[in-house]
């Protein structure tokens, strides 16, 4: 297996990844969307644990981080999710010219707000073939006004920011976008069908209720599967948590993208 920095431009602006490849190509490869605030290592290295055993089980990975997060280019005042579908497109796009890549053979994992962008994206574009969805919200709307403190899109307007108590400063673009998308996610997981989504969300997630992943199941076409994890949070913290959901999406994939 190699491990190799790479980068990509969308709209004048470079990203920055770590693309995983297994010994024997071409071969699938899946593409990690990290969540709002997040990165392409995410919390307790979910995503390089995530990627690495992708790579064991013969797939690539690329994880990277959308424009305005972690290394990558351009401000996070400027992030909006239009913005991040748009990177993951420009992200398809570039991996599909690798020759390591098997053609036709693309998969995404998103985590939360990452996972909002692949449905998203997904529903759009049919270069991708299988969908994961981590802990993602059916109404944006609802879980972007708790994340965001209930402030109204007004006050937003007013200062064309809003300063959150973590140290990131998010724009009107961002604010006004999410605070729209009512049922834009439940619109756009049932287009995703007759392509493969799994939906893996915890019991106790205090982020985004378990209940946004019942109403993503009952919503979206077949095939699809729900993975409900016992006990665990909204990025999975508990050591043997995170591993139920990596090997589970693992073996999901190899059913369904190999």
């Amino acid at each position: 297996m190699e491990e190799k920095p790479v980068f990509f431009v969308n709209e004048g602006e470079r990203l920055v990844g770590m693309l995983h490849v297994p010994d024997e190509t071409p071969a699938p490869i899946v593409v990690f969307c990290h969540g709002f605030t997040g990165h392409r290592i995410e919390a307790h290295r979910l995503f390089v644990h995530a990627a690495r055993t992708f790579c064991r089980h013969g797939f690539l990975a690329l994880r990277f981080d959308f424009r305005g997060s972690g290394e990558s280019e351009g401000l996070f005042q400027s992030m909006t999710v239009s913005g991040e579908v748009s990177d993951l497109k420009a992200a398809i796009t570039w991996v599909e010219n690798l020759d390591e890549v098997e053609k036709g053979r693309v998969g995404v994992v998103g985590l939360s707000l990452g996972g909002v962008v692949a449905i998203l994206t997904a529903s759009q574009d049919d270069r991708i073939r299988a969908v994961a969805a981590w802990s993602a919200p059916a109404d944006l709307s609802e879980v972007a006004k708790g994340v965001l403190g209930g402030v109204e899109l007004e006050e937003v307007a007013s200062r064309g920011y809003l300063d959150l108590p973590s140290g990131y400063r998010v724009g009107y673009g961002f604010v006004s976008e999410a605070y729209s998308m009512k049922h834009a996610v439940l619109s756009a997981v049932s287009k995703i069908s007759p392509r493969p989504l799994l939906i893996v969300h915890g019991t106790e997630d205090q982020v985004v209720p378990p209940s946004h992943a019942e109403r993503l199941y009952k919503t979206a076409g077949e095939p699809k599967s729900l993975f409900m994890v016992e006990g665990a949070d909204h990025t999975f913290s508990r050591w043997e948590l995170q591993w139920k959901v990596i090997n589970h999406t693992v073996e999901w994939f190899e059913e369904n993208l190999k």
